[in-house]
């Protein structure tokens, strides 16, 4: 039997440019989940360690969570936990001037095997604590990938060992989250002959039997979106034979943040400010995040009495962060009139018609002629 911590879409070094002078203590929580993971590897050994891919947010993170990474990946070296790792969407380079992944330097200490391969598979023949033997086949993720074509179709999949696992960052036809147009591996793509295949890219944990084969998506270990606010977030273990998975996953939750939805409707009359501060004030929350969707139609003079700043000054001493989502239809009694249509050229004269009538005599002629000077320059250009 070989044991196996499975985790993907880590998403480390989050970007969290939303959050205000929160981001920092944002981007720690995706690193608080992942580390929750790691440690969990430590206290428990086992034989290898599945990240699959989207380990890093960014191609460039950040210096910090880049050496805490190291330290981790060495300790879980020492104590003879071999760590597996592919690249995803996020931390897989695009082009020649992006250089390499950041999870290079990993594979490169050799406390990390990175399969950074994404035109064809790697695999690594190993044998489990047990004797057993094992073999890994691995693809990172292929940014050139064509939309609605199959991304394993044309590889070579030939497993030879007693217990074969599949690792990879793509969608799999089956299961739900992904978008249209995506590359989707299908599941008469991956040969029986494999008792177990996790992916990365999706963020919700899922799994699926197929003829025989155990397909599993860890999820992410922090939530990346309100999208996710309902799902839960971590990691699994998984215990693997020959004859497939000797017993149900494990999923293991890991502490993210809590992230929450509140419609708002709009009400017909009153303070709109002093209305959304008491219903907040119902909900207060240090560790929440939340959002809230003011839906309805708003009259101007309701939206007058709406205050944006007091409303996120009130949320940043009572919540972690607050978004306030404006999905609102704005009321007119009688619709705006059509501003003019002009051209580029007629709103030149008419800015400078404006200037020449104040200026002095001496000050007209400079006006005028600056005004014939902008306007053979804009006809240059294609102006009219």
């Amino acid at each position: 039997m070989v044991q196996i911590l499975a985790t993907a879409d880590n998403h480390l070094d989050f970007s969290a440019a939303l959050f205000g002078p929160k981001r920092y203590e944002r981007k720690e929580d995706f690193q608080r989940c992942f580390l929750a993971a790691m440690e969990y590897a430590r206290k428990n050994k086992p034989d290898i360690v599945l990240i699959g891919g989207d380990l890093f947010d960014t191609i460039n993170p950040r210096n910090p969570p880049r050496s805490l990474l190291m330290k981790t990946f060495r300790l879980l070296h020492e104590q003879g936990v071999r760590v597996f790792a592919i690249s995803g969407h996020h931390d897989t380079p695009k082009s020649l001037e992006e250089g390499s992944s950041p999870l290079t330097v990993y594979g490169e200490s050799g406390y990390v095997t990175f399969c950074s391969s994404y035109a064809q598979p790697t695999t690594v023949p190993f044998a489990s604590r047990d004797g057993e033997n094992v073999s890994l086949t691995a693809v990172s993720y292929n940014p050139f990938a064509v939309s609605n074509v199959d991304p394993l179709g044309t590889m070579k999949l030939a497993p030879a060992a007693d217990i074969n696992i599949l690792l990879f960052h793509y969608p799999i036809s089956g299961f739900r989250g992904y978008f249209p147009n995506e590359p989707v591996v299908q599941l008469s793509t991956i040969p029986k002959s494999f008792q177990l295949v996790v992916a990365g890219h999706l963020h919700a944990y899922q799994q699926l039997e197929s003829r025989g084969t155990s397909l599993i998506y860890p999820g992410s270990t922090e939530r990346t979106a309100f999208s996710e606010e309902t799902e839960q977030k971590g990691f699994v273990w998984l215990e693997l034979t020959k004859d497939g998975l000797a017993s149900k996953p494990e999923f293991i939750p890991t502490p993210a943040r809590r992230l929450q939805t509140i419609e708002f409707p709009i009400p017909e009359t009153g303070d709109l400010t002093s209305l959304l501060k008491s219903d907040m004030e119902t909900r207060t929350d240090q560790e929440l995040v939340l959002r809230l969707k003011l839906k309805g139609k708003v009259t101007p003079e309701l939206l007058g009495t709406y205050r944006r700043p007091v409303l996120q000054t009130f949320g940043a001493a009572n919540f972690f962060h607050v978004l306030l989502d404006e999905d609102w239809e704005l009321q007119q009694d009688k619709p705006l009139d059509a501003l003019p249509r002009t051209t580029p050229l007629q709103e030149l004269e008419r800015y400078f018609e404006g200037q020449i009538a104040e200026a002095t005599s001496e000050r007209k002629k400079e006006l005028r002629e600056a005004l014939e000077t902008a306007k053979d320059i804009l006809k240059e250009f294609g102006a009219w």
